[in-house]
């Protein structure tokens, strides 16, 4: 009798252990776009898609790339409306638990600025600009999904050649990061109606930037550690702001409440 309850045991070990390790095998990953027009009043950039490297077997850098097309009918993502909380899904797919190594994105023709009210067409700067690639290390955990967002630096991605035939020209510059093992900085911008832009730099490093909403609230996202805020409001009657010393936790949002920008003397 002892024998019989434990091979009925053993066989209930083996279906619910293998069942649960095949679980913990793979990690589902979301790619988001996240980004902010910078000086422009819109900014939409066209992708295709995005192309995520993983660790393969023993860790080792010898699994195929995967690509995740954008799936959305509009593929034209718009920069004006990713500020804060705002989000593009590029794609998502499974993947093998292990690690994310390098992100490359497919970016398309059809991109424009919008300044003063005029829209213009950038074009990229070289052939390689238009599938630009970023090398990260991002840990993917089975079981769980994870939300890989790409930060679109809009400030470093578009550059205008200057002259009176000047253009601009893309060359697109990013940040990843996870949302496990990273934290927000949020506040509110008094007054209001003053649009200004927002760095969160540490060290000499320019980690993000935004530009607050027309409540006057900002978000900062991915950042981990200790950074300074850095407040520039575009209207020359007041003066820029600082917020030393803001530890950002993973997971967690610090609030930094009312920042009253002082007009100049």
């Amino acid at each position: 009798m002892k024998i019989k309850q434990l091979l009925i045991l053993l066989l209930l070990y083996l279906n619910f252990g293998c069942s649960g390790t095949e679980e913990r095998s793979t990690a589902l990953v979301n790619v988001f776009l996240v980004g902010t027009p910078g000086f422009f009043e819109e900014v939409g950039i066209e992708i295709l898609g995005v192309e995520v490297q993983v660790t393969g077997t023993r860790g080792q850098d010898n699994a195929e790339a995967v690509f995740l097309s954008n799936l959305q009918a509009n593929q034209q993502a718009n920069l004006s409306t990713l500020v804060n909380t705002g989000q593009y899904l590029i794609g998502r797919g499974e993947f093998l638990v292990g690690a994310i190594t390098e992100l490359k994105l497919s970016l398309g023709d059809d991109n424009y600025v919008i300044l003063g009210g005029d829209r213009f067409v950038p074009r990229f700067v070289d052939n390689a600009a238009e599938n630009p690639v970023m090398p990260v290390s991002i840990p993917l955990d089975g079981g769980i999904s994870h939300d890989i967002f790409i930060d679109f630096n809009t400030l470093e991605s578009i550059l205008f050649t200057g002259g009176t035939q000047g253009e601009f020209l893309l060359a697109p510059d990013f940040r990843a990061f996870s949302s496990i093992n990273t934290g927000d900085i949020a506040g509110i911008i008094r007054p209001q109606t003053q649009k200004s832009l927002i760095l969160a730099i540490q060290g000499l490093d320019t980690l993000a930037s935004t530009t607050q909403n027309p409540q006057g609230n900002f978000l900062i996202r991915g950042l981990n550690g200790e950074v300074t805020v850095f407040i520039y409001p575009f209207s020359d009657s007041f003066l820029p702001d600082t917020v030393n010393n803001v530890l950002v936790e993973p997971r967690q949002r610090t609030q930094l409440g009312e920042i009253n920008l002082r007009p100049i003397p």
